[in-house]
């Protein structure tokens, strides 16, 4: 949803531009200098029309799914809903044993301990380890073969999280998922049974982006990688950039359809503590480039219907010339007519 905004009215006749605030790039034009008499002049110029959006948007956490434990029991512990874990932290308890978190993108599938096959499983626990300070890098650390540095460094976690310290990780004592979570949901409860296959948690990464619901008609004005400027409750600006664009509309909480826009924040540390905040988002969109331009306010009505520009020639001497016009920017209308670029039209005081 964004918020909608009356373009200016020139002269008695109301010139609709959509929504949105509109502002404009010039190419080169110089300000214009007082004509004779009580009116001003600006030059027709070549100018690129932009359009700044204001989009309202929320601060959010992405990349939302479901972690189960993998195994069977009772779940005995579970962290609270906006916990934020990292790697090396118990993220539940399951027969009152330790679940532990560990950075990764292979997810566990076996048993680990020394009788294990080499594989990139192997090489990712020892990297998480490592990473934790659990064992120093070196020949064969970290690698894909289980070694007796592996199995040590695999005993100093288990101490660490207050689990047996017998250097085997079974199917569903260590969970891997890459970066930090983010605790959304709970999907059982604490004396519950589990499965291998029943989500126990929704989780999210713990980077905060800002997701806004873009309207149907506003979609060809967005381009991915363009910067935008987010202004927060407090009134302070953070600077961002589209990450991406829904290519379907979804369907949002009022039944209508919408784009889902996603915005990440150049300094997320800026947004610590405002997840659902309301925020709105300014966003400069091109609407034409390089378009023969003139300020809106020098357009009037003819008689009869039409538009025009009084044109003011060197000497003084004034006419009206007729004009089509196109697209429209903050305070400039695309013109066609017989209008060089460089002639100078009134603007009336």
């Amino acid at each position: 949803m964004k918020t909608k905004v009356a373009v200016p009215v020139a002269l008695g006749l109301v010139l609709v531009a959509g929504a949105g605030v509109w502002v404009v790039a010039e190419s080169g034009a110089e300000p214009a200098a007082p004509a004779v008499g009580s009116a001003q002049t600006a030059d027709v110029a070549v100018r690129d029309l932009t359009r700044t959006e204001k989009l309202n948007g929320v601060v959010a956490y992405q990349d939302m799914r479901d972690l189960s434990a993998a195994q069977s029991g009772v779940i005995t512990e579970l962290p609270s809903v906006g916990t934020e874990l990292t790697s090396g932290e118990v993220l539940m308890r399951v027969n009152d044993k330790p679940v532990v978190l560990l950075n990764g993108v292979v997810p566990a599938w076996r048993d680990l301990n020394s009788a294990v096959t080499d594989g990139p499983d192997v090489h990712q626990l020892e990297t998480a380890l490592l990473a934790l300070g659990f064992g120093k890098p070196g020949a064969g650390y970290p690698d894909d073969d289980w070694s007796s540095k592996t199995t040590n460094a695999v005993k100093q976690l288990q101490k660490k999280i207050g689990a047996a310290d017998d250097g085997v990780l079974s199917l569903g004592e260590v969970v891997f998922a890459e970066g930090d979570l983010h605790i959304a949901k709970l999907n059982a409860h604490e004396g519950a049974m589990t499965s291998p296959s029943a989500p126990v948690l929704t989780v999210q990464s713990t980077d905060r982006v800002v997701m806004v619901e873009l309207e149907p008609l506003d979609r060809d004005l967005i381009e991915v990688g363009k910067a935008v400027e987010v202004e927060l409750p407090s009134g302070d600006k953070a600077p961002g950039k589209i990450e991406s664009v829904s290519t379907t509309l979804e369907m949002n909480a009022d039944n209508k359809g919408v784009f889902k826009l996603t915005i990440s924040l150049d300094a997320p540390d800026q947004v610590n503590g405002l997840a659902l905040a309301p925020v709105t988002v300014h966003y400069v969109g091109t609407v034409v480039q390089q378009a023969l331009s003139v300020p809106v306010s020098s357009v009037i009505g003819m008689a009869g219907g039409g538009n025009a520009v009084v044109v003011v020639a060197p000497d003084g001497t004034t006419k009206q010339v007729p004009v089509k016009l196109g697209e429209w920017g903050d305070g400039f209308v695309q013109v066609t007519g017989d209008l060089p670029i460089g002639t100078k039209v009134e603007i009336p005081v």
